[in-house]
């Protein structure tokens, strides 16, 4: 059975792929031992499966979603306890940025206010830079459905985050930590 070129290599893959992709399953869980229990599951289906890779599109892309589909599937098998630990590992932000740790923190903590479809859109676009529509192909839904889960889910980050900086009867206003600590996240 023949591979696809991107996969041939699969030890090659795994090495270049997993610090993005243990950060998507640890940004939908929320706790790093069922991130990295999460994440081998991924690649055992994904090494299952590589000859079902199309091509049509980055092996990376294929992989997130095998790795979004496993980390939701963890979340439906089993409640979750957020837990923040301040793991170097998994907070690979470069040394000096903006975003304090304490603002860091807030946003994991703010993630867990959010369900678990709405944390992987995040993750994926704040954490790893995906535009659009790679994401849309990741979750299986359109670029504008994407758009409205991401500024749902950044209202509701807002309002959790910062809560005064949201008046009782308008919508909320945009919060700086939200914004820069997302960017960094």
């Amino acid at each position: 059975m023949a591979f696809p070129e991107q996969l041939a290599d699969f030890g090659a893959f795994y090495e270049r792929t997993y610090p993005a992709a243990v950060r998507v399953a640890y940004g939908i869980v929320g706790e790093r031992g069922m991130a990295d229990d999460v994440t081998q599951d991924a690649y055992a289906t994904a090494y299952r499966e590589r000859d079902r890779y199309r091509g049509d599109g980055p092996p990376e892309a294929w992989l997130y979603r095998i790795v979004v589909n496993a980390a939701l599937g963890a979340l439906r098998r089993q409640r979750v306890r957020w837990i923040v630990p301040l793991d170097p590992e998994v907070d690979d932000r470069p040394a000096g940025g903006s975003a304090s740790m304490t603002d860091h923190i807030a946003l994991v903590e703010g993630l867990q206010h959010l369900d678990p479809r709405a944390r992987a859109a995040v993750v994926l676009r704040y954490y790893l830079d995906l535009d659009y529509a790679r994401i849309a192909t990741i979750l299986g839904t359109s670029e504008s459905n994407v758009g409205s889960i991401l500024s749902r889910s950044l209202d509701r980050l807002r309002l959790v985050m910062a809560p005064e900086a949201a008046p009782q009867d308008a919508s909320p206003t945009p919060a700086p930590l939200v914004k820069e600590a997302a960017r960094h996240g």
